[in-house]
């Protein structure tokens, strides 16, 4: 799935815009998206007061807000009817799921309030989230509280990952191996991909029970329930044995403490992989993680050579580090035969 980036927009839309104006911009495309603009208008033009109406927004505010996003390239105007461009269609529609639109545009908004603190956070050196004092829980915990937060984020990740998927499962090479475990699997869609890809196969996604019963789901339709199973577990724990691949992908920090468990459980032979988007070894790219560490540090800032070096202090060897998919890293590594 493609990120609409600001060089997607068209130039003339791009002449208009400076280090100011792209932070209102930008605010502007997230409302839209959390007000499901796009998804109103998909295949259906319509007057502004019928989207109004529709979706809510306050005849003062409407026809200035539409006209914004006309003037983005967004939305195209014709007498009084209003209708996705194809730039539109494209990014927010046929490439985004409603989980993306509900759950990713609702972050967003998070992240906006927590940059106003931001010369508080560098100052004092406090989570944006202590200083505003919109202190939440985990999003483990979270998702055990609330069941559809837990269905729009899992499944959000489950559309975000299909390309990574993918090529991972065109990258590796199972063809010596029996099974996999996702540990803090989530949606299920590393084990369906990589299930696909080699039919002799069978994996198990570890993780809470919320998420275990959406990848379950996920994995019926995918038609392939009698060789991916769902466990629930905590990836801190020791991991169960009979697994030959142990799978961690954008889990958040992979520690050492993930990569023992890991070691334990494989037998001589096994392979650990992990999938994420690790810092080039100067720290500069990926530039959009870069700034979220100040809003949400939750990933950490682990470079490509980091982990390298952590999975090999681990035990594991043949350690290697190869980047097939955009800007997402695959380091796999062999746990040693006596």
């Amino acid at each position: 799935m493609e990120i609409p980036t600001l060089d997607k927009f068209p130039r003339r839309v791009l002449a208009q815009i400076d280090i100011q104006t792209a932070f209102l911009v930008s605010r502007l495309v997230v409302a839209a998206e959390r007000l499901q603009v796009f998804r109103a208008l998909q295949g259906t033009p319509m007057t502004a007061d019928a989207i109004g109406k529709a979706l809510g927004i306050h005849k003062y505010y409407l026809r200035p807000f539409l006209t914004a996003l006309v003037s983005l390239g967004l939305l195209r105007k014709t007498g009084d009817r209003y209708r996705n461009t194809a730039f539109a269609g494209k990014y927010f529609m046929r490439e985004r799921s409603i989980y993306w639109t509900r759950q990713f545009s609702a972050e967003c908004v998070e992240r906006y309030e927590g940059l106003c603190a931001l010369e508080r956070t560098l100052s004092s050196g406090k989570r944006y989230d202590a200083i505003t004092g919109r202190r939440r829980p985990p999003y483990t915990e979270q998702m055990k509280r609330n069941q559809r937060q837990a269905e729009d984020f899992t499944q959000m990740l489950f559309h975000l990952h299909q390309g990574d998927a993918a090529a991972l499962a065109g990258y590796l090479d199972l063809t010596g191996h029996r099974a996999v475990l996702d540990a803090c699997g989530g949606s299920g869609v590393m084990s369906i991909a990589l299930a696909k890809r080699n039919p002799h196969l069978r994996a198990c996604i570890l993780d809470i029970a919320p998420v275990c019963q959406i990848a379950a789901g996920n994995v019926k339709r995918a038609g392939l329930s009698r060789r991916i199973a769902t466990a629930v577990g905590d990836a801190r724990q020791p991991f169960p044995a009979g697994y030959d691949v142990v799978l961690f992908c954008d889990i958040g920090p992979v520690t050492a403490r993930h990569l023992r468990n890991a070691y334990r459980s494989l037998p001589p032979g096994g392979v650990v992989v992990l999938v994420d988007r690790y810092f080039t070894d100067d720290g500069t790219k990926p530039l959009d993680r870069l700034a979220s560490f100040f809003t949400h540090g939750g990933f950490g800032l682990a470079t490509r050579s980091e982990m390298v070096e952590l999975v090999k202090s681990c035990g594991f060897e043949k350690v290697r580090a190869k980047s097939v998919f955009k800007d997402v890293w695959f380091i796999t590594g062999t746990k040693p035969t006596p």
